[in-house]
């Protein structure tokens, strides 16, 4: 209670007469585990759409008691209720399919500050569901109000590296919606890719920042490259703006698989009934006639793959390996369109430190590496002190 207490003194404080303002807000602390538990006592047969629905009271918790603390300090505020028609989804990965805010704009045309559960996300057959978090709510609001976006957390700012792996990470300025969705989606976890990439579909400007934090010179702004110009946010020209690490990743490498493409696509038919999200994906052609399909996904879902492929006829007489224990490092940057020799950096680094690697991509922005586990830390420091990171 604390915490909010604060926030609400913050707003207090900092908010001009005349500011539009809507506050999204998440469960606090432990509340989420603490209904999960409840949950489990309750019975051991939870079913999806219950539990989803049990979860969204912790946001609505937070909604009413900040909307208190907030009248408490002199802050005309109103809770806006959960709408089921605010957000909804179309996949499991929090894509916003549509928005309706009429209730929100009501509220702040009226002068009042209105705080919102971040917990919005319906079902197509009408339930609430999990998947987007308050980022996603936020980035959409905002959209459809035409504002910016401010987010905050206990993190100043976002880092070229996660600070834990390299002490020496510096702090970025600005980023692009492009690198902000490769980062984020490589590892790096201080924002959803989904929100960022509502940001880029309807041009939201987003600030990332310390919470309580009067001093916005030290956070992140995620915006488009024009903008970048325009207000004077570009930061040093380098070819690497950031580096992503996912840990626990499994590479799949299927061999002997005939050209008529009915097993490529059997696999990936799997993948998508899975909900498997995959990276790395390549495709060789033998002298025999068959070809060669390596991809590879996080360790949880290279089990359920695993199982899923093996039960499969059409896959009998396909050799089926599976390289787990591996992390990616992912280095990323719009500058690497204009700055050649990056991947001759990347080998020769990997090279000098002994690190052994099993794939490698690339992409415009972004080159991506599998390592093993164990040489993760040696791997990625040496990059970092490569591309002065």
């Amino acid at each position: 209670m604390d915490k909010i207490k604060a926030v609400a003194k913050h707003i207090a404080a900092t908010k001009q007469d005349g500011d539009g303002l809507v506050i999204v807000v998440s469960a606090m602390g432990e509340t989420t585990d603490k209904l999960i538990a409840l949950a489990k006592e309750a019975g051991t047969d939870l079913k999806k759409s219950e539990l989803d629905m049990l979860l969204a009271t912790g946001d609505q918790q937070t909604v009413a008691l900040l909307a208190i603390a907030l009248q408490a300090e002199g802050v005309d505020a109103q809770a806006v209720p959960l709408l089921a028609s605010n957000v909804a989804l179309d996949n499991p990965y929090a894509t916003v399919k549509g928005l309706n805010t009429g209730l929100i704009e009501q509220v702040v045309v009226g002068g009042k500050v209105a705080v919102v559960s971040g917990f919005q996300g319906i079902s197509e057959d009408g339930n609430l569901k999990s998947g987007n978090g308050s980022d996603v709510t936020a980035v959409g609001i905002a959209a459809q109000l035409e504002w910016d976006c401010e987010i905050y957390s206990e993190s100043e700012c976002m880092y070229t590296v996660d600070p834990e792996i390299y002490p020496q990470a510096k702090p970025i300025s600005a980023i692009t919606y492009e690198e902000m969705m490769e980062v984020a989606n490589l590892g790096a976890d201080k924002i959803e890719t989904a929100a960022v990439e509502l940001a880029k579909r309807y041009n939201v400007k987003i600030y990332f920042g310390k919470a309580l934090s009067n001093d916005k010179s030290k956070g992140t702004y995620i915006v488009n490259k024009q903008l970048m110009a325009n207000q004077n946010l570009l930061v040093e020209d380098t070819p690497i703006t950031g580096m992503g690490i996912q840990d626990e990743v499994s590479i799949f490498t299927l061999r002997g698989i005939p050209a008529d493409g009915k097993a490529v696509a059997e696999a990936f038919r799997i993948l998508g009934e899975l909900g498997i999200v995959v990276d790395m994906i390549s495709q060789q052609m033998a002298a025999d006639g068959t070809c060669t399909v390596s991809f590879s996904c996080d360790s949880e879902s290279g089990d359920k793959l695993e199982a899923a492929l093996n039960a499969e006829d059409v896959f009998n007489g396909i050799e089926i390996n599976r390289e787990a224990n591996l992390a990616m490092i992912s280095l990323v940057g719009v500058g690497m369109a204009t700055h050649s020799g990056v991947s001759g950096k990347v080998f020769r680094v990997l090279a000098e430190n002994g690190v052994r690697y099993y794939h490698i991509t690339t992409s415009e922005i972004s080159i991506s590496v599998t390592v093993e586990m164990e040489q993760k830390l040696s791997a990625a420091i040496a990059l970092c002190r490569e591309f002065n990171l």
